[in-house]
């Protein structure tokens, strides 16, 4: 195991000992000679690196957009180097707390592998980022400014034009068919950029045109079809997607699974990764798995296998401070080819943007920040700021939209679903149910009476703030602010509301408590149900709607973590299932469900509106022959209304991105 001791100036005395405790056991390498055995990191300028026989010096270049003569910048360039290098990394600071350092090493490397020594005390890089004020980390980035060079102006960059493909020139697929001109123009592009973020509609086809997009790299002799290709995508599509449609294509792929496998199969599995394939091979895993196939290859001392890396839906991988994105880097960093795959890349805002576009290639810092405060500040402004300076939302700069989307040119296209495939028409209705006497009595004295009393509470001082109690009679609930305020309210409309959680959906506990104050939803589906002459595609938000729906209707659940998920989604498809059951945050993503019907039913609308699209989209896609009806069940005069008019904000700054990059041709 590596780890990188990084020491800034002075080291004091009173650290050393702190030292030498937490390096025993590792393989060590340092900017500052320590009294224990260690490689040393220097940096030269020279083109011609010599190593000298005896010299442990690892002697490497200074990255090119650090500012070698800051202050800041040398160390941040000796850092950067070493977390290339290293598992774990120790930061050792004199006096004040080294934050930038930590900020950036959090962006590399999961944030658990990160300590930091100030003197003489201990602390984890998750202290002393909760600890910082904002403008500690303005301070912070203002420094990051000085000591890089980074700071690129956008430029316009022409990239896979729109053009007529000849029949000869479309790809065919060894089932015979041949790509649609818009697939061929992914293939292309994926090729010829190496690593890429294809933002496309859903129901467009992007699984069939990364398969061949694959077979065409293996087929020109650019990547080696004895290693496999790592497939990042949501449980159920790993599962059944990847693997049916190479069957359906008539691709010669092994595909081998690795989800739910019990810790000697994973290993096993992960083993035969490194061994030359029999034939081309995918792997198809969940996001949750990378930690494992990480710490397996760098427990080997090997450097991860894949030719090709595939994120399947590349929005899972938008949060800049989850640990999944560390993991991805990590097995990706070394692939020669890349493609990151979603049709809802901007699901909030463009906030959501940079740490995908660092996902696909490192080189985007260049032009966004290499980290993610940098590119805040290039483009946001605050928008919702609290008394006490704390900033709630940020909105963008004038122009920077535009600039945003310029600067993606070099690694990212975009395709709408407009004038590509002939959709039959959707509808979108509401259903209204008006809630009963008591549950309305509890809605408004929520709505009103205790909204008051919390927009009085944020006025206050922090450490003068109070949580709310309230009590319905049966249920006590604790409102610490106006979020868990707007989770109850939702809670109400359902029918059920919880004891002292902000929301409750399909990773909860069952046994958690909740209160039954009224079941006019289950009603009004239950009506849905029995006039309907079509399957009906059923979703719920919150774990108690699920419990009490039996009483109302016969329904089958998809539940992705079932064994008999994959058959739930044949029958379904056969027309065999009449009310199929699921939650968008489970089956939202790249499911072909258009083949069993053609009705979508909310119990709850969705806040998401990366769930709402995604979860819309596996009936409306290619291949759906019926007039699809999209239906809300929705309580009047309550905060059912704003969700979807917000979900539908929100499909309007996404729509713009989609738009601003689309290459597709329409001839």
């Amino acid at each position: 195991m590596k780890l990188g001791v990084l020491v800034l100036p002075i080291l004091k005395e009173t650290s050393i000992p702190l030292i030498k405790n937490a390096v025993k056991g590792f393989d060590i390498l340092s900017n500052y000679k320590l009294g224990v055995p260690h490689t040393m990191i220097k940096f030269t300028e020279s083109d011609d690196i010599k190593k000298v026989f005896g010299d442990k010096t690892l002697r490497i270049k200074p990255p090119d957009n650090v500012d070698m003569s800051d202050v800041y910048g040398k160390y941040l360039a000796f850092m950067m180097s070493m977390v290339e290098r290293v598992d774990k990394l120790l930061i050792v600071a004199p006096n004040k707390t080294p934050l930038l350092f930590v900020i950036i090493a959090a962006q590399r490397m999961a944030i658990d592998n990160i300590r930091v020594i100030i003197n003489d005390k201990f602390y984890t890089a998750k202290a002393i980022l909760e600890s910082a004020t904002a403008d500690d980390v303005e301070s912070a980035h203002q420094q990051w400014l000085t000591a890089t060079k980074n700071r690129v102006e956008s430029s316009k960059i022409e990239h896979a034009p729109s053009r007529v493909y000849t029949e000869d020139e479309l790809t065919r697929v060894p089932n015979g068919a041949r790509l649609r001109p818009y697939q061929q123009q992914m293939l292309d592009f994926a090729i010829s950029h190496k690593r890429v973020g294809l933002f496309i509609d859903m129901g467009l086809g992007k699984t069939l045109a990364t398969l061949a997009t694959i077979q065409k790299l293996v087929d020109d002799g650019s990547i080696d079809s004895r290693k496999p290709i790592l497939i990042v995508a949501p449980i159920l599509v790993a599962i059944d997607t990847w693997s049916r449609e190479a069957e359906k294509w008539g691709y010669n792929m092994d595909v081998l699974i690795n989800i739910r496998l019990r810790k000697n199969k994973r290993e096993q599995l992960f083993e035969k990764l490194l061994k030359p394939m029999d034939k081309l091979t995918l792997v198809t895993t969940n996001p949750s798995q990378l930690r494992a196939m990480r710490e397996f290859f760098t427990s080997h001392r090997v450097r991860s296998p894949f030719e090709v890396v595939v994120v399947d839906e590349l929005s899972q991988f938008k949060s800049p401070f989850a640990k999944r994105s560390d993991d991805l880097q990590s097995l990706s960093r070394y692939a020669p080819y890349f493609m990151g795959l979603t049709g809802t890349p901007a699901p909030n805002n463009l906030l959501d943007i940079w740490n995908q576009l660092l996902s696909i290639d490192m080189d985007n810092g260049k032009r966004f920040g290499y980290n993610f405060y940098d590119y805040r500040s290039r483009f946001f402004l605050p928008d919702s700021v609290a008394r006490d300076g704390t900033v709630y939302s940020y909105k963008l700069m004038p122009k920077a939209e535009d600039k945003i989307y310029e600067l993606m040119r070099p690694t990212v296209i975009s395709m709408r679903s407009e004038g590509l495939i002939d959709l039959p028409a959707i509808t979108y209705s509401n259903r209204y149910i008006t809630l009963p006497k008591n549950a309305n009595n509890i809605y408004q004295d929520l709505d009103i009476t205790l909204r008051q009393e919390l927009n009085r509470q944020e006025e206050l001082d922090k450490d003068e703030r109070e949580t709310i109690t309230y009590s319905t009679g049966n249920s006590e609930l604790n409102l610490a602010n106006n979020a868990v305020l707007t989770s109850k309210l939702s809670q109400i409309t359902s029918g059920a509301i919880y004891d002292n959680i902000m929301e409750l959906n399909e990773s909860s506990s069952r046994n958690q408590h909740y209160e039954v104050i009224h079941n006019e939803k289950l009603k009004a589906l239950k009506e849905i149900v029995e006039s309907a002459t079509s399957p009906i595609l059923v979703f719920y938000n919150f774990k108690s709607e699920l419990d009490r729906l039996a009483e109302y209707i016969d329904y089958e659940q998809l539940n992705p973590k079932a064994d008999n998920v994959k058959d739930v989604i044949a029958r379904w498809n056969r027309g065999e299932i009449p009310v199929l059951v699921g939650h968008p945050g489970s089956i939202g993503h790249g499911l072909n469900l258009q083949d069993g019907g053609h009705t979508i039913v909310w119990l709850t609308t969705t806040w998401s509106n990366e769930q709402y699209r995604q979860a819309v989209k596996r009936l409306y896609r290619s291949g759906q022959t019926h007039p699809v009806s999209v239906i809300h069940i929705v309580a009047k005069g309550t905060v059912d209304e704003e969700v979807i008019a917000r979900v539908n904000e929100k499909e309007d700054s996404q729509d713009k991105l989609m738009t601003a990059l689309d290459v597709a041709n329409r001839g």
